[in-house]
């Protein structure tokens, strides 16, 4: 066996690896339909990068998306 602060350090490495590797791969999930969103709604798509910023950068995007002036115009129900 091995020192117990060894244990300890090592497992906080593996807990930060599975959670960075964890976000990646939901920010590229994430990234193309909101980049076409950003898109259609008439914003630059590499808005949707921020979804790369971990904790806060989905909260970024959403609050861009819901609270500003789209440039294209809102949608309405009927049109598309």
């Amino acid at each position: 066996m091995g020192d117990p602060v060894t244990w300890i350090l090592g497992l906080g490495t593996l807990i930060v690896s599975a959670f960075l590797i964890g976000h990646l791969l939901l920010a590229l999930v994430l990234i193309i339909p909101t980049w076409r969103i950003c898109t259609r709604a008439g914003f630059s798509g590499a808005l949707s990068l921020f979804h790369l910023v971990p904790l806060i950068g989905s909260f970024i995007v959403m609050a861009v998306l819901a609270f500003s002036t789209w440039p294209n115009g809102e949608a309405s129900p009927g049109r598309r």
